[in-house]
């Protein structure tokens, strides 16, 4: 077994939902997995493709191809497709829109707690509420969904470069994660699992982004598809150098390998480095600040009648007991935790900017604001407790701390 098989091996993910667009990049994927489906233990698989209704023509002539690829080789097909002209009118970037809204299709589609777009391309989607791998194999939360994507060491360089570019932190220089929980509080925020499930498993099978081919170069893919004489197609819009990822795909990196040889391998290398710093900042930021949270069952009534506010309008919520974060600043008065806290609420869904937490005057170089925003989320200090909530919108947020 190389050392390709032994990743995939060792992640032990044994129900995949392969996100297929039609590309080489995910043509090898789907290829890979269905012919190795039993040499690497895998009990069901099934194709996704998600249509985004931003191009006419070609996204329908994809879709189809994906789809016959699914039934030339007996694998479930799932298709959803999205409201183009909605994505083109929302704020923000179309390009993060779009992505933003194929995770929420493919964990749509996973859970399958909504119904799919049936097929307009001759064959009919496969349904189940938990695709079994067999009759009486029944899904349970300790047996997860992983939602493979092809995301390969080109797509891992151009983040890189890409985040480097305009700055970013410890988090930004892990780079794409290979594997990722969707938590259930991320889910339930997107709107992706209904508060109404109620069939006798309330308990959802935990889902995992599955990112294989990190550390795989598009070359690589190239061979594979040749070697199995793969057919694929090929998406006019990867080429439009008006979207920032592309320009730096086909102008910024080629530019820069020629002046530094293996640059994108060396961006894929500092993206593994700074992943296994962060994992042992984070097991440290856990030990110093979660003994600083709040039970609820522990708090007084005024904090339950206030509470009354988040359950109507707050996503998630941590509480802190402010002496207890106090004590733990003065132990550490000697160094600069803000980086840190930041961090760890971070982690836990809470992001605020680099600096909201630093004021070098204060213990531990810290500043936890008495009453702030910064947009969903807000800070609340009151008695012996802190509050840091995060919204659906902003009004509620600005609310919540008025």
């Amino acid at each position: 077994m190389n050392d390709f098989e032994s990743l995939i091996y060792h992640q032990d993910f044994k129900r995949l939902l392969l996100a297929v667009s039609g590309g080489l990049d995910s043509i090898c994927l789907a290829d890979y997995f269905i012919r190795n489906k039993e040499m690497l233990g895998i009990e069901w698989l099934g194709i996704a493709h998600v249509h985004h209704g931003l191009r006419e023509g070609t996204a329908d002539r994809d879709a189809a191809f994906v789809e016959a690829f699914a039934k030339s080789r007996g694998i479930p097909f799932f298709l959803k497709k999205l409201d183009g002209a909605a994505l083109k009118a929302a704020e923000g970037s179309l390009e993060e829109n779009a992505r933003d809204a194929r995770y929420k299709a493919l964990v749509e589609i996973a859970l399958n707690n909504e119904k799919v777009t049936p097929s307009p391309f001759g064959y009919d989607c496969l349904h189940s509420p938990y695709p079994k791998a067999a009759e009486g194999c029944d899904p349970t939360p300790h047996n997860p969904i992983a939602i493979v994507t092809a995301h390969h060491a080109g797509d891992q360089s151009e983040t890189m470069y890409m985040r480097l570019r305009r700055g970013t932190t410890l988090t930004g220089l892990r780079g794409i994660q290979e594997v990722r929980t969707i938590q259930e509080e991320e889910r339930r925020s997107r709107n992706s699992v209904r508060d109404d499930i109620d069939d006798g498993r309330n308990l959802l099978p935990t889902v995992f982004i599955f990112r294989p081919f990190l550390n795989i170069t598009r070359a690589e893919l190239r061979e594979y598809a040749q070697k199995y004489q793969l057919e694929w197609c090929e998406d006019e819009s990867n080429t439009d150098v008006k979207f920032a990822r592309n320009k730096i795909r086909h102008e910024f990196l080629p530019n820069l390998e020629r002046e530094c040889p293996e640059a994108t391998k060396q961006l894929c290398r500092i993206a593994g480095i700074a992943d296994r710093a962060y994992a042992k900042v984070m097991e440290k930021c856990e030990s110093i600040f979660a003994p600083c949270l709040l039970d609820e069952s522990t708090l007084d009534g005024e904090w339950r009648s206030r509470n009354k506010v988040r359950d109507d309008s707050a996503i998630r919520a941590v509480t802190l007991d402010k002496k207890k974060l106090n004590k733990t600043l003065r132990d550490y008065a000697n160094a600069d935790l803000s980086e840190m806290l930041r961090l760890w609420l971070s982690e836990k869904g809470f992001r605020f900017p680099v600096g909201f937490f630093n004021a070098p005057k204060e213990p531990a170089h810290i500043k936890v604001p008495v009453r702030a925003v910064y947009r969903k989320r807000s800070i609340l200090k009151i008695r012996h407790t802190v509050w840091i909530c995060e919204f659906k919108d902003t009004e509620s947020a600005a609310k919540f701390v008025s």
